[in-house]
Order: structure tokens, then C-alpha cells, then sequence
């Protein structure tokens, strides 16, 4: 161990009981008043209850997620996911391996707080047009722009995944500096239309890490910095048994040996 990593870990061990001292005084129940769930906020908005975090309430139905287990393991990647999502104003990119949960954690915090769920998978011969829209013809033959998908959550507010980020052509990457840019507005080209973000709308990244993967190209750091950047690791062995147990209801016995083949 370095003196470095030596003195920052003496210092968080001496510093946390003087916050909770500071924070809630000399009491016996410092450490419960920790974890105790912050206070619902009291602007005026609805919220809705995710752990020990608060979500505020898109404009859909709230939908319980009882099939989703959640594992201490995920529990942790879950609470940073909130507390990178709670300002619904910075976008969140999200690295980690296959099967890492990152999307579905996305899709299971918006449904649980009323916020419509959409996916863009990206591939090397992605389309621009899929994002931003194009000129189509209707039954008499007239032509009328017909919106992408990001344009349409742009307007209603909804929560957006660019899977596989960095498979997607340069062309889709150049389009979205504007939207990730502090200004946070869309070009559209072929109407010279500037489009602003509905208060709900968040825009989330996935990707698997760039050599690992086969054809993932890293990201240019100027282009991650615009990101809130959160590293997921693999679930856990045994959680992934237990995940198994509880959803298929196979013996736990089977479960493991499942999971020890699949490894």
C-alpha cells in the first residue's frame, strides 16, 4: 500500500464519524439516521420513491417492476444511476460488459417513475435518418417530414438509450455534440429547425469497453467529457444464482451449477 493511498484512507476513516457527529450530533443512531431515506422534495412536483432516492414523475403511468430482483450488487449501480439522472440535465454514459444490466437499469428507473422508455441500438451502418427523421410520401403522394426517434422524445420528454454507442457511424456522433453541449439543442438539417428538450427528457449511453469488444472504436475523451461517466463491473456470481433462483424458481442447488457452466 502507497503512503498516498494509506493517508486518504486514514482520513476517511477518521472524517466520516466527525460528519455524522456534525451532521446529527452524539447520538446512538448516527449511523441509521445515514441511512435513513432523504426527505421527499417539496416543490410542488410529483416523485416517486426508489430506494433512498427520489425520481421525479414523467407523464405515463407508474409501473411496478416486481420481475426485476434487485441484488445489493445492483442496488449500488443503481443509487449512482440516480444520483447521475437527478438533474435530468447532464447525459449519463454508462461502460461496462455484456450482461452488465446497464440498459435494463435504465428502462426499470423509468417505468418506475412514469417516464417512456426508448431504445436506439447502434451498429456501423446506423442511420442518421433513424435519429433525426427524413422526407417520406403520404397516400396522396405529398411529402411531410416524418420525425426519428430522437426527435420525438426530444419534444415529449421522454428517456432515451443510444446502445452501443461507440458502434455508431462518425456522421450520428457529430450530430449529437450540439445536444450534448451545455446549450442542449438539436439541428435539424433538412428544416433548419432548432428543437429544445422537454423538462423530462434525459438522454442516457451504453457501450462495451473499446478493444475488448470486437469493432468498438474508443470515444475521443472531448466527446466523453460531455458525459456523466459511470463504470458498471460483471454481477456477481452469486448473485447471478440467486437472480436464476428467484425469477425461474429453479433449486437454488441447480441455480449455482447453472451459473459455474455459463462461467
Amino acid at each position: 500500500m502507497s503512503f498516498l493511498t494509506f493517508l486518504n484512507e486514514e482520513s476517511e476513516r477518521l472524517l466520516s464519524p466527525l460528519i455524522a457527529q456534525h451532521l446529527f450530533g452524539r447520538h446512538a443512531n448516527a449511523k441509521a439516521e445515514l441511512r435513513r431515506p432523504l426527505r421527499k422534495p417539496g416543490d410542488g412536483e410529483e416523485y416517486v420513491q426508489e430506494g433512498h432516492h427520489w425520481l421525479r414523475r414523467g407523464n405515463d403511468p407508474v409501473e411496478e417492476q416486481p420481475h426485476y430482483i434487485v441484488t445489493p450488487f445492483i442496488r449500488r449501480n443503481l443509487d449512482n444511476l440516480l444520483r447521475a439522472a437527478s438533474t435530468r440535465r447532464y447525459p449519463v454514459l454508462i461502460q461496462g460488459p455484456t450482461s452488465s444490466g446497464k440498459t435494463s437499469m435504465i428502462e426499470y428507473l423509468a417505468r418506475r417513475s412514469g417516464n417512456k422508455f426508448v431504445r436506439i441500438n447502434n451498429h456501423e451502418h446506423t442511420d442518421l435518418q433513424e435519429y433525426l427523421g427524413t422526407y417520406v410520401s403520404d397516400s396522396d403522394g405529398q411529402l411531410h417530414y416524418q420525425e426519428g426517434i430522437l426527435v420525438k422524445a426530444l419534444r415529449e420528454g421522454h428517456w432515451v438509450v443510444l446502445d452501443e454507442l461507440n458502434l455508431a457511424p462518425t456522421d450520428v456522433l457529430e450530430a449529437l455534440n450540439r445536444l450534448l453541449d451545455d446549450n442542449r439543442e438539436l439541428l435539424i438539417s433538412e428544416t433548419q429547425e432548432v428543437i429544445r428538450p422537454h423538462e423530462n427528457f434525459i438522454l442516457f449511453a451504453t457501450q462495451n469497453p473499446a478493444g475488448v469488444y470486437g469493432g468498438r472504436k474508443p470515444l475521443s475523451r472531448a466527446f466523453r467529457n460531455r458525459f456523466l461517466e459511470l463504470h458498471f463491473d460483471d454481477i456477481p456470481v452469486n448473485e447471478l444464482a440467486e437472480i436464476l433462483y428467484r425469477r425461474t424458481k429453479i433449486p437454488e442447488s441447480w441455480s449455482k451449477k447453472i451459473v459455474n457452466v455459463y462461467r
